[in-house]
């Protein structure tokens, strides 16, 4: 069977012109020439046409089919491989955009004063989830109805206005005024984003994606504004209770570890999800850092420590903010103790001990 380039273009549904463009690439060339001059298409280059059209349903360019063609069933095999991939993908994909579409939809049935910046903002934070959080944290991240409902970024919003005004303004973020603004940010934080891993997550993503800064309003310098003002906060209430000599080692020290802080209240945190006790060795390691740099911010004094387990509860408000908990706190507690308790019941060496004298 013989056929023009028209009568084959009839049959296959293809178009002349595309047949002319596979002349021209080489990728079907027809192989037999009429006495006329026509150039005739044979069943081999039919067959191999069906080849063509086969692969171009997996969406594969042509130069990708032209080296398939001429390849063999192993490189056929590691194209459908990544075709499954591809398509995996895209299924994953419309998955979440399901997702998106459906948290968007319930989030306007609850709040229909949501205005157009949120619904940007929330679908620019969508987008970028998945390349932060596990899907198990995606999913613990819609439980917090704060977060879901849009709450916590309205409330965030006038906050997020006023600091920017007071640094806009050159005003130090230890001022009275930006005290009460950064107050009110941690309270809203630590509601709506209870849990520390996620938390750093969230600062994570914050500080690594312009797009967020630039829909949130709050960029870099901003989240530094806000941590030198939270450990101010901390600072003024220990000074309460302290001196100011005792209270000299707090900031440069809260500073140094901030970063070791949020590991560890992850940590613990961890442990404590995971059903592990504090005299467990895996947890008495970590609670033994959280020791070394609890006395680190005091100058390691001992009697000062002593006052400072005892502000710790009159004062709730210094386990607010950078993943700390009641919870947490708690726990470390708890295990320093068990350190002290052990550390203070150490057998004496035989070498050391005072022998008794013998009564005569």
């Amino acid at each position: 069977m013989l056929l023009k380039i028209g009568e084959l273009a009839q049959r296959t549904g293809i178009t002349v012109r595309t047949l002319h463009h596979y002349d021209k690439l080489g990728l079907l060339t027809p192989s037999v020439r009429s006495e006329a001059g026509y150039r005739l298409y044979n069943r081999h280059d039919i067959a191999r046409l069906h080849r063509i059209q086969a692969l171009r349903r997996l969406d594969l360019s042509l130069q990708e089919i032209a080296e398939l063609i001429q390849g063999d069933t192993a490189d056929l095999r590691s194209v459908i491989s990544q075709q499954i991939h591809s398509l995996e993908e895209q299924i994953k994909q419309s998955q979440e955009l399901r997702e998106r579409l459906l948290e968007l939809d319930e989030q306007l049935h609850q709040n229909d004063d949501l205005n157009m910046d949120y619904w940007l903002s929330t679908l620019e934070m969508m987008s970028l989830r998945s390349k932060y959080f596990s899907p198990e944290e995606i999913a613990l991240w819609r439980q917090n109805k704060d977060v879901h409902s849009g709450k916590m970024e309205m409330a965030m919003q006038s906050i997020v206005a006023q600091i920017r005004a007071y640094m806009d303004a050159k005003v130090a973020p230890s001022e009275p005024q930006v005290l009460v603004q950064v107050q009110k940010w941690l309270e809203t934080v630590h509601q709506s984003v209870p849990n520390p891993a996620l938390l750093k997550k969230f600062a994570d993503m914050h500080r690594d994606e312009p797009s967020i800064q630039a829909m949130s309003g709050v960029d870099n310098a901003m989240m530094d504004y806000i941590n030198i003002a939270a450990i101010e906060i901390r600072y003024q209430i220990y000074r309460r209770y302290l001196s100011e000599d005792e209270c000299q080692y707090f900031r440069p020290s809260f500073m140094r570890n901030m970063d070791n802080w949020t590991a560890l209240f992850i940590d613990l945190k961890n442990f404590i999800d995971a059903g592990i006790a504090v005299t467990d060795p895996i947890a008495l390691q970590r609670i033994q850092d959280w020791r070394t740099m609890f006395l680190d911010a005091w100058g390691n004094r001992v009697e000062t420590v002593q006052k400072i387990r005892q502000i710790h509860e009159k004062e709730p408000r210094l386990t607010i903010g950078g993943g700390l908990s009641q919870e947490v706190l708690d726990y470390a507690v708890t295990g320093i103790r068990y350190i002290e308790m052990q550390n203070s019941t150490v057998p004496t060496s035989p070498k050391t001990a005072k022998k008794t004298p013998k009564s005569r």
